[in-house]
């Protein structure tokens, strides 16, 4: 039951527009503050935390939908 978790994580994961999907993977996988965030994908320290929040609502969103 895990591993279907797992790959429904990674499924939704790659419905994600890459800037969204990135940001994710380096705050939540790789520890990254979001002044590294923004560094990385050459935005604002604001403008990470945007798509952080856009990122994890949709992820919810795809999980949700995939779930019932």
């Amino acid at each position: 039951h895990h591993n279907e978790q797992v790959l429904h994580l990674c499924s939704a994961m790659e419905q994600l527009p890459d800037a969204q999907r990135e940001a994710i993977q380096l705050y939540y996988w790789q520890d990254c503050s979001l002044n590294q965030i923004a560094e990385r994908l050459e935005r604002t320290p604001a403008a990470a935390a945007g798509l952080l929040k856009r990122g994890m609502r949709k992820l919810r969103e795809i999980m949700n939908d995939g779930s019932r």
